[in-house]
Formats: C-alpha cells, sequence, structure tokens
C-alpha cells in the first residue's frame, strides 16, 4: 500500500475501513510495525495537522490519553495523510460512559492552557440573523422531491423557518465572550473510546484544536453526549466547574449561542445539495429533533447548566 510506505508503517497485513466516523475517510492498518490510525486530510492543511503533532506527545506526557503521532503528513496522488498510533477501547453511548467526563475535560482545558501558545481572553460571536438564516434556508426549500432526504429536509425547511420568524427577538446578542481559551473542538461519542470500565481511554481527532469559549465547547459536549438526560448535563458541568471558573451568566449565554446555532445551521443541506456529500444527512434530522426538544425544555436546561 502507497500510503503506509509514504509514512513509513512498514509492510500491510491488514488494512480496515473505519466506518463509525461521520466526514472523515480513516483506515486500521496493521503492519510489520504495529497498529494505525491512517486519515486522509479533507478539511485541514498538513501545517495544522503538524501543530497537532507537536502537541499530542506533551498532553500524553501530561497524562491525557490521546494517540502518538507517526511522523509528519505525506501527500500521495494528490491528497494528504496522517497516522496515529491505534488506541483500544470503544466508543461510549450514554450508559457506558462514566460520569468522570467533566472533570477530565476541564482538566483538559487547564492542560492546554499551559501546552499551547497564550490565547485572547476575549472572542466575538456574531450569532446568524434570523433574516439572513430563513433566506439561506429558502434557497434549498421547494425543491422538486426525489428521495427522502428530500422530503424530510423539505419539512425541516419548513419548520425552522417558521420557528426562526416566530423567535427571531430571542437572536443572542452580539458580545465579547469570556473566558476563552484552547479547546478540542469536537468532543462528541465518536472521538472518545472508553475502556471495559467506561473510563475515557481515548481522546481521538484533534483536527479542530483551536481557541474558543471555554462554555461553547462545555455546552456542545454535555448536548452531544448526554443528550436528554439534564441529571448527567448538570453532573458533567459541576465536574467541569472544580476546574475551570465559568459563572452561570456564561454558561446560559453559552447553551443560548448553541441553541441558535442549531436553529440557523445549514450546513448538512449545502455538504448534500452544493457538494453532493451525504455523509451528514442523518445528521440534519437527529439535530432537528434535538433543536425541538431543547426549544420546549430550555427552562430545564438553564437549570441542568447552573445546578452546582
Amino acid at each position: 500500500m502507497r500510503i503506509a510506505g509514504a509514512l513509513g508503517l512498514g509492510r500491510v497485513h491488514d488494512c480496515q475501513a473505519v466506518t463509525s466516523g461521520v466526514m472523515n475517510l480513516s483506515w486500521r492498518l496493521t503492519t510489520d510495525a504495529g497498529t494505525f490510525a491512517v486519515k486522509q486530510l479533507r478539511d485541514r492543511t498538513p501545517d495544522e495537522i503538524r501543530v497537532v503533532n507537536d502537541l499530542l506527545p506533551r498532553l500524553a506526557g501530561a497524562g491525557f490519553p490521546v494517540p502518538t503521532p507517526r511522523g509528519d503528513p505525506v501527500q500521495v496522488d494528490g491528497s494528504w495523510y496522517a497516522a496515529t498510533a491505534w488506541l483500544h477501547g470503544v466508543h461510549p453511548e450514554d450508559a457506558t460512559l462514566r460520569d468522570d467526563l467533566g472533570e477530565l475535560v476541564g482538566r483538559l482545558h487547564v492542560a492546554l492552557a499551559t501546552l499551547c501558545p497564550p490565547a485572547p481572553r476575549r472572542l466575538a460571536d456574531v450569532p446568524e440573523s434570523a433574516f439572513k438564516a430563513i433566506k439561506t434556508l429558502g434557497v434549498y426549500a421547494d425543491r422538486p422531491p426525489a428521495d427522502d432526504f428530500d422530503r424530510s429536509a423539505a419539512r425541516e425547511i419548513e419548520w425552522r423557518r417558521a420557528m426562526l420568524a416566530e423567535l427571531a427577538d430571542q437572536r443572542p446578542a452580539d458580545a465579547e465572550l469570556a473566558p476563552c481559551g484552547w479547546t478540542h473542538g469536537d468532543l462528541q461519542p465518536f472521538n472518545l473510546l472508553v475502556d471495559a470500565d467506561g473510563r475515557v481511554c481515548g481522546i481521538l481527532d484533534w483536527d479542530r484544536l483551536g481557541v474558543r469559549p471555554y462554555g461553547l465547547e462545555v455546552v456542545r459536549t454535555a448536548t452531544i453526549v448526554y443528550g436528554h438526560s439534564l441529571d448527567r448535563i448538570a453532573a458533567f458541568v459541576r465536574a467541569y466547574r472544580a476546574h475551570v471558573p465559568i459563572t452561570d451568566a456564561q454558561l446560559v449565554d453559552a447553551a443560548d449561542r448553541r441553541w441558535w446555532t442549531l436553529l440557523t445551521e445549514t450546513w448538512q443541506l449545502e455538504r448534500h445539495y452544493e457538494h453532493d456529500d451525504r455523509s451528514c444527512d442523518h445528521l440534519l434530522a437527529r439535530r432537528g429533533d434535538y433543536l425541538r426538544w431543547w426549544t420546549a425544555h430550555r427552562g430545564e436546561m438553564t437549570e441542568a447548566l447552573t445546578a452546582g
């Protein structure tokens, strides 16, 4: 296999496509030198991956369960690829994940603040306007339905446009957000591994490493991982706040901004209709269902995020 040779992984004995992710093309390679995860870089540059590869060994040295990079990215037939050592474990489900994830994320943010360059204390946020979101959704409306996705998308677009018209006054204000720092950027079950006891034994896919408001990563992670379980969301946030100071008001504001993002986002439609990429089709309905639930339980979500 030419890619394995370019990465210096040795003679390939077995190659299996990794099907558990969403956007990336990845493979599990077993070679003379061991077992590796190989990923095609689709939306990150080689230089960005080199930054990640420099960070991961230092995170491992600080005790975090992260994969070991295997050299720099390489280019084969016009595409770029990167490799790390394979980490063993399974992706968590709600019932298989222990309640120490919030503590881990808190420690991770503290460690990243030490290991990465200084980050700005505040970042500007300008949420999408309801008018612009309605206009963008309209681009994809009224298409002749050719399949189940088209029919589902039409229903979702109609609902969101109606909700945006009704809730336009609830758009979060333009603001400078704090506290901010280096974050993983995509902490969700496909980027976590747990062992047989439900302990996190792998934090994967660091492609979206970047500086963000901490509240954004806290709310995004809690809602994606724990879904409707408000008690577990509350436990996650309490454990996180034992390591990183963040106020009730900042958490509530982050939740409002995440909720508004779900209401206004159109990227799944863009990938499907503009790029003929169907890998994220299922997320349109899944996130739409969660948005409906969240819209009906915003008060309860606020209570969960500020419970401790």
